[in-house]
């Protein structure tokens, strides 16, 4: 895998760790170029007995480099003698499957975790264009043709699959992306990080978490903060590339000091602590974990209608457990988030369906079972 950044390098760190624990050979080839400490995941692995292949994929298209890569997996799947190749984004996707279609026998599967080339600007994970959207869309749907199964993590986004005609509909699944509830389920330490980090103990807080990308859309939030009630702090876990440009935003409007944004941390369960309402304001999405962590922790969300997100807080099966706003939307947005923290009460209900719904049916274990019925169904 190459887009070894965000949730789909929790995805696929998750995915191994838990085929392993069940007694599966697993093998990884991934990059580390756009995230450092996926090197540390790879140390894991190897650890727990997964055989690791560090292959420096790039995402922009190089034609030379893209060769020598997919030769290096050719030879890895010629070694190996697999019986299912699960590829994951686009880049890796390509290689990886085109690889496949030479020089294994195993069976294809394919995860892409968003097509970022459908949308205005889609950059993707890090700021980085993959190259031509026709080229790419092209692409996809060649190899689409030989995928025995393209798994989706949301609804939405397997009929954003079948409306860009990637993969015969008959072949594409639905495996929701999994957490472990149990390291939100009780929040703590929020007052103490509000001490650290300047913010008011009474002050009503909006909260996110994610990278400081197009992708996740904080120039909204940001936007939102100013039509919020002057008291109201806003509070971002993450790094990334639009840092800068966030900053500069909140000094134009007038809200620099109530915009807090602490980097990428470990203690998110304490960032939940502090938090009253919890922010989805992304462009696009697969479904995301932030979100689902966020839920697990109790807290009444607010996201924009990006994939996954009406399927996790607004059930067709069930009591809604949270709100969803149009996307680019800060008046909506804005209106939302006030709404929440004016009304504890309506706000407490949400965060309590919120993470009885992530332990009803989003847990990891889920996401392992189901994705394990996926290849036995190619791979029996």
């Amino acid at each position: 895998m190459e887009c070894t950044i965000g949730g789909t390098r929790r995805h696929l760190r998750d995915l191994a760790f838990g085929l392993a624990r069940r007694g599966i050979g697993v093998d990884v080839a991934c990059a580390a170029l756009r995230e450092p400490r996926m090197r540390a995941d790879m140390d894991a692995m190897r650890a727990a007995g997964i055989g690791v292949t560090d292959l420096p994929m790039v995402r922009p298209i190089r034609p030379f480099t893209d060769l020598r890569h997919a030769w290096s997996l050719g030879a890895l799947l010629r070694r190996g003698r697999y019986d299912v190749l699960h590829t994951h984004s686009s880049k890796a996707g390509a290689l990886g499957r085109a690889a496949g279609l030479v020089c294994s026998r195993a069976a294809r599967v394919h995860t892409p975790h968003t097509f970022a080339f459908a949308f205005e600007g889609g950059a993707g994970q890090g700021g980085e264009s993959a190259g031509p959207r026709g080229l790419i869309l092209s692409t996809e749907r060649a190899l689409g043709r030989s995928t025995q199964r393209m798994i989706h993590v949301s609804e939405a986004e397997r009929e954003e699959g079948r409306q860009l005609r990637i993969v015969p509909p008959e072949r594409a699944r639905v495996v929701p992306n999994g957490i472990d509830p149990a390291p939100f389920a009780e929040p703590r330490g929020g007052a103490a990080l509000r001490a650290e980090l300047g913010i008011p103990a009474a002050a009503p807080l909006v909260g996110s978490v994610g990278l400081l990308n197009d992708a996740k859309g904080y120039d909204v939030l940001v936007a939102c903060l100013a039509r919020l009630d002057a008291d109201v702090h806003l509070l971002v876990l993450g790094h990334g590339e639009r840092e800068s440009a966030l900053l500069a935003q909140a000094e134009r409007l007038g809200v620099g000091e109530r915009l807090h944004l602490a980097g990428w941390r470990d203690d998110v369960s304490a960032a939940h602590d502090a938090m009253d309402v919890f922010a989805l304001s992304s462009r696009w999405e697969g479904m995301a974990y932030s979100l689902m962590e966020a839920m697990a922790a109790g807290l009444p969300c607010v996201s924009t209608d990006v994939n996954g997100s009406p399927e996790l807080l607004v059930p067709r099966d069930g009591e809604p457990c949270g709100v969803i706003v149009p996307r680019d939307d800060p008046p909506a947005l804005a209106a939302a988030l006030g709404a929440l923290l004016a009304d504890r009460g309506r706000a407490a209900v949400l965060g309590r369906r919120a993470a009885a719904r992530i332990e009803a049916g989003f847990t990891l274990e889920h996401m392992i079972e189901r994705t394990l019925a996926v290849y036995r169904e190619v791979a029996p």
